[in-house]
C-alpha cells in the first residue's frame, strides 16, 4: 500500500487533464486574487497549487515571519504542490492526518455535482512544533467545468486563537453548516462497533466466511458491513480502508 501522501499526490496529479483553456486561465487569476486578498486581510499564508502543472504559488504575510519560513519573499513559485517548508514546522502526525483528510476530500468531492463543489472545504487545526500555538488550515478544490477534474487547490493558513491539545479536522459544507468529521475523537462513532470489529478482522487477513463464523452472522451480513465501510470511508477497497482506519486510530 502506498504512503498516504504518495497516494494523494498520484490521484491529484494523474487526472485526465485537458489542454489549457481560457476558462482555466481565468480561474487561475481568480484564485490568485483570492489568495492575495486573504494574506492581506489575515496576515496568513496562502498556497495555490496548480495540479495540472505540478507547481504552487505561495503568498505569505506576517505569519511567515513568525514561523521563519518563505523569508523575504511575499510571492513565491515552487515546483511542487506541497508546501514542505511549512510542513517542516508543524507536528508530523498532524500533517499526516491532514493528508488523509484531503485524500478523503478528493474522493468525496468527486461524488458532488459540479455546481455544488464550491460549497465544500476541508478545515484542520495543525499544531506548531515547539510552540504553544496552532494554525487553522482551510482548503478548497476548484474543478474543471467540462472534464470534472480538480484543477487547483487553494490552502489558507492563519493562527488559531482557540488552541487544543490534539489535531482536529473535518470536511464542511460552507453553505449550510453541515460537518463531516474525520478525527479520532470526533468520529468515535463514524464506524459502528461491528464495522470496526469486522475491519480489524479484515486487517488480520480473515476472509468473509471466517469472519461470519467467528461472529455467528451470515456471510451476506459480513459483506453488507464491508460495503457500508467502503461507502462511509469513501475508499475503493478494504485494504485502503484498513490503512486509513489504522492511521486514524479507529481500529
Amino acid at each position: 500500500m502506498k504512503p498516504i501522501r504518495s497516494d494523494l499526490n498520484d490521484q491529484l496529479l494523474q487526472q485526465n487533464f485537458a489542454s489549457e483553456t481560457e476558462t482555466e486561465k481565468r480561474q487561475l487569476e481568480k484564485c490568485q486574487i483570492m489568495a492575495k486578498n486573504f494574506v492581506e486581510l489575515e496576515n496568513g499564508i496562502a498556497i495555490l497549487s496548480d495540479l495540472k502543472n505540478n507547481k504552487s504559488y505561495v503568498y505569505s504575510g506576517k505569519i511567515a515571519e513568525e514561523l521563519k519560513i518563505f523569508q523575504n519573499k511575499n510571492t513565491l513559485e515552487i515546483e511542487s504542490i506541497w508546501e514542505d517548508e511549512l510542513f517542516d514546522v508543524l507536528e508530523a502526525d498532524d500533517v499526516l492526518q491532514k493528508h488523509i483528510l484531503e485524500l478523503q476530500f478528493f474522493k468525496f468531492i468527486k461524488t458532488i455535482p459540479f455546481e455544488k463543489r464550491k460549497n465544500y472545504s476541508v478545515v484542520s487545526r495543525l499544531r506548531i512544533l515547539e510552540k504553544q500555538k496552532s494554525l487553522i488550515h482551510k482548503m478548497f478544490y476548484f474543478s474543471d467545468a467540462h472534464h470534472r477534474n480538480i484543477e487547483f487547490a487553494l490552502c489558507l493558513y492563519h493562527f488559531d486563537f482557540f488552541p487544543a491539545a490534539n489535531y482536529t479536522g473535518m470536511i464542511i459544507n460552507n453553505s449550510d453548516g453541515e460537518i463531516f468529521r474525520h478525527t479520532e475523537v470526533e468520529n468515535s462513532d463514524f464506524l459502528s462497533l461491528r464495522e470496526k470489529e469486522i475491519l480489524k478482522m479484515i486487517q488480520l487477513g480473515k476472509k468473509s466466511k471466517e469472519i461470519a463464523g467467528l461472529l455467528f452472522i451470515s456471510v451476506n451480513t459480513v459483506n453488507r458491513h464491508r460495503q457500508n465501510i467502503l461507502e462511509k470511508m469513501r475508499v475503493s477497497n478494504t485494504t485502503e480502508a484498513c490503512t486509513m482506519a489504522s492511521k486514524l486510530n479507529w481500529i
